[in-house]
């Protein structure tokens, strides 16, 4: 009786040890590169002077620079502005109080075209780049598509401050070279 219970424990032993996990196929292709590591948040630097500003009415309490932007959906992507006056160490866009009291500069975009504005406060009648230490600002657009927006639920999209502690919106602003 021992002899069939071990030799029923062997062949099943057998059976278990001749299992393969099988053929798992052939590779496929390797697929296209990512975009910088930031999963495809496209980001644009715009550097603005004196001369890409436009006024708005009179007197000049608004100053307008509009861009050429790449936003695949107004309706779906988020789409986030930063400023700088050295091209690095981004700022969350809107910001007041920046050169005078009252100040605001903003940002808006419709239609592949985002513009930045400069609303004086009334205070002044010049824009931003008339200014000693802003007479070149750089603006990063950045635009984030919703497989991103997903991966992190219950994040203001609209607030650039709040979106700037998603590591990958960090890498972006940190990355000069993505587009």
């Amino acid at each position: 009786m021992k002899i069939i219970h071990y030799l029923g424990i062997l062949a099943i032993a057998a059976i278990v040890g001749s299992c393969s996990k099988g053929d798992t196929g052939a590779t496929g292709p390797q697929g296209p590169a990512g975009n910088n590591g930031v999963a495809n948040i496209n980001t644009t630097i715009y550097t603005v002077t004196s001369s890409d500003w436009s006024a708005t009415g009179s007197p000049a309490y608004t100053w307008i620079s509009s861009w050429t932007a790449s936003i695949a959906d107004n309706n779906t992507d988020a789409v986030l502005a930063y400023w700088s006056t050295a091209s690095s160490g981004w700022l969350a866009l809107p910001v007041d109080n920046l050169i005078a009291s009252q100040d605001e500069m903003t940002f808006g975009y419709d239609n592949n075209i985002v513009t930045f504005s400069y609303h004086t406060g009334g205070v002044a009648t010049l824009p931003p780049s008339s200014y000693v230490g802003y007479t070149t600002i750089y603006f990063k657009v950045t635009v984030i598509p919703p497989a991103l927006q997903a991966k992190y639920p219950g994040t203001n999209w609209k607030n650039a401050s709040e979106a700037m502690k998603i590591p990958e919106v960090r890498a972006a602003l940190n990355n000069g070279n993505n587009k």
